[in-house]
């Protein structure tokens, strides 16, 4: 699951505790189990199932605890038992990411937990390696020279299930905002800059791929790198947490990595561009002085927020499909007033080779957050419903020329799909919930 992602179905989890929901709506859930009921504060979670079995990651705020009414100085204000609790920068350095396994019949028992504000993770087929990336920053400390607060990334790793974790050698200031792995000891670690890291051997040794140059650029005259290197008087560029927008490892053990470049590229303007690393590319691939690697595809006035790859042929990437979920024109700017107010329609493209083909823009309502495939081909897109604040699913039989939407009811504080399969989960006021998507 990716960081965005995370952060929102967190932000969920609080919302929804806080007001109680129950899992109304369309009537389309079944309740299997209850989980986490006695781990406080209820909050959003990433988690995955085999048969009764799960495996859980939660990132959780400080649990609060007020004082008895009859010790209110004024009777209409609560009170917490300790003063930071009423601190906004020691409540947000006191999150915590915590890692759960069990089954629906014991429950979850807490077997990692550290402090963060955010995390991601990536789990082995056999549930027996797993990663756990986090990210704490430390909101009592004044924001560093790229004007950002300071934050610390680090690196954790099981061979037992989850059972027992050891922290492996990471720069701190590294961030990583997606774990993709081919097996246990070959993957991929994706951060801040942008910058791509892989390893061979479980994450002991790193070797950073050079990205794109395009990647970099934030303005039409300076790459990122030139403009680090400035005199110190020139304003700091608040850019240099720029990331991909969209990064997948297909099952074929190509990376896929998509950014969103100011510069007119090959005629088309705000183009979103899309490239391909192979496992076995060189570091240099996309900077060799002789015929760097460019572009797959192109996607004038789009931003790529997520992919799919799905096997077709035997051809390569060319011929296969790779589907492109979007929203129209560049990426939000948090500079610039209001521009989260600017309306930014989904859409869903298909490339096999060559252009890549549009297929359909949803309402402006829908706020898409990840693309799954199902059984027979089936594709569904996880989003939501900027109007009513449901989740909503968006199905599509027949490779994405035609498209189903489903209303899911109120936004749950998790949710869980396997690629292949049919059964479709959601988390929802500590009950875990199902239905079969055909």
């Amino acid at each position: 699951m990716s960081r965005r992602w995370l952060v929102r179905i967190v932000i969920l989890g609080l919302l929804l505790g806080t007001i109680g929901y129950g899992c109304r709506g369309s009537g389309m859930w079944t309740s299997r189990a209850v989980v986490l009921r006695n781990d406080k504060p209820y909050g959003g979670a990433d988690f995955r199932l085999k048969g009764e079995q799960l495996l859980w990651l939660k990132v959780a705020p400080p649990l609060d605890v007020l004082k008895p009414r009859v010790e209110w100085k004024d009777p209409m204000i609560a009170e917490p038992t300790e003063p930071w609790m009423n601190d906004s920068s020691e409540r947000l350095n006191r999150y915590t990411v915590r890692f759960f396994n069990g089954t629906f019949e014991l429950d979850l028992t807490k077997r990692f937990e550290q402090f963060g504000q955010n995390a991601t993770w990536w789990v082995s087929p056999d549930w027996k390696v797993i990663y756990i990336a986090t990210e704490w920053t430390d909101y009592k400390q004044e924001n560093g020279p790229d004007d950002y607060g300071v934050a610390y990334h680090k690196l954790w790793k099981s061979t037992d299930g989850g059972m027992t974790w050891r922290r492996l050698a990471w720069p701190e200031a590294n961030n990583i905002g997606q774990l993709a792995f081919l097996d246990a000891d070959r993957g991929y670690a994706i951060g801040w800059g942008p910058h791509i890291w892989r390893t061979v051997d479980g994450g002991q040794h790193w070797q950073q791929i050079l990205v794109p140059g395009l990647a970099y650029k934030i303005d039409r005259n300076l790459t990122r790198a030139a403009q680090v290197k400035q005199p110190s008087d020139q304003p700091v560029i608040k850019d240099a947490r720029f990331a991909f927008t969209s990064s997948y490892l297909a099952g074929n053990g190509v990376l896929f990595l998509a950014f969103w470049s100011p510069e007119t590229y090959g005629g088309q303007p705000d183009a979103s561009l899309v490239y391909a690393l192979r496992w076995d590319d060189p570091a240099d691939v996309f900077v060799r002085a002789d015929q760097p690697r460019q572009p797959e595809t192109v996607l004038a006035d789009a931003t790529v927020s997520g992919m799919l790859w799905v096997p077709d042929c035997d051809k390569g990437l060319r011929g296969n499909k790779l589907y492109l979920l979007t929203e129209q024109g560049k990426p939000h700017d948090d500079a610039i007033p209001h521009d989260s107010d600017r309306k930014r329609p989904a859409g869903i493209w298909r490339w096999t080779g060559g252009p890549a083909r549009h297929l359909k823009t949803f309402g402006d309502s829908i706020v898409p957050g990840a693309l799954y495939l199902g059984k027979d081909n089936l594709l569904m897109i996880d989003a939501s419903n900027g109007k009513n604040e449901h989740d909503v699913a968006l199905i599509s039989r027949d490779s994405g020329e035609q498209w189903e939407e489903q209303d899911e009811g109120p936004g749950a504080a998790g949710g869980y799909f396997q690629n292949g399969g049919v059964t479709k989960w959601r988390y929802f006021g500590n009950t875990l919930y199902s239905r079969e998507i055909r």
